[in-house]
């Protein structure tokens, strides 16, 4: 989610995600509706869902529809495992799952006023922190390094000599020449620890760049801890 909010979605949206267990049986779940001024991505993890599609509806429009607006212009998709599906707002669609399916929903809420400067950049790092254990630890790497934690590099100031990286919690000063590696990590890849560059070692210093990739799975100390988890 952080990289899609900082290369696709923007700052300061109000995001959610939501996991879609279901035990399909060829029949429609929710019948035909929108889910109004919202973007989102679909992610099928296993099983397969049918999607069908239409025109965006104008805003407004109340969210469970008529099945007769479906025709002409309208698409049906198979979203089969790894399967990465784009919904614009106000979308109607509907879906039939067959037989078991688990899928990930990951949206944006539409922003009348887009942040900028130093409120953006705080917005692109924020980060959800849960204490809890990773299982199982990644094993360690002695030839790559993985983005931590998302981040943005803020312009160099050459008088100072420095410029501001953004990260959970607040903003750090680092020398300029880290920037050309800081500016690549926005969207948190992973990098080869021989193409770095002397300079880049203050981020291995913070903890922003670090031998391990970051867990699948992580299990909460506190799951209440999980705020907007609910089950239905």
């Amino acid at each position: 989610m952080a990289a899609l909010r900082n290369r696709r979605f923007g700052p300061g949206r109000e995001e959610c995600s939501f996991l879609f267990i279901v035990n399909g049986k060829g029949r429609q779940g929710l019948g035909l509706h929108h889910d109004g001024p919202v973007e989102s991505i679909w992610v099928q993890l296993e099983g397969r869902r049918t999607v069908t599609t239409g025109p965006p509806v104008r805003p407004g429009t109340r969210p469970d529809l008529d099945e007769g607006r479906i025709g002409r212009g309208w698409k049906t998709r198979d979203l089969e495992p790894g399967s990465l599906f784009y919904m614009r707002p106000y979308t109607p669609h509907r879906v039939i799952c067959h037989g078991r399916s688990l899928a990930l929903s990951l949206t944006w809420k539409l922003r009348k006023r887009p942040l900028a400067g130093s409120r953006a950049a705080a917005a692109l790092t924020s980060w959800d922190v849960a204490a809890g254990r990773a299982e199982p630890i990644p094993r360690g790497s002695r030839d790559r390094l993985w983005t931590q934690v998302p981040v943005v590099a803020g312009p160099v100031d050459r008088k100072r000599g420095d410029f501001p990286l953004w990260l959970p919690g607040g903003v750090l000063r680092l020398p300029a020449s880290a920037w050309p590696v800081a500016s690549r990590l926005a969207t948190m890849p992973s990098l080869r620890r021989n193409a770095l560059p002397r300079a880049a070692q203050p981020l291995l210093d913070l903890g922003i760049l670090g031998p391990r990739d970051l867990p699948l799975r992580i299990v909460p100390r506190n799951p209440r801890a999980l705020d907007g988890w609910r089950f239905a």
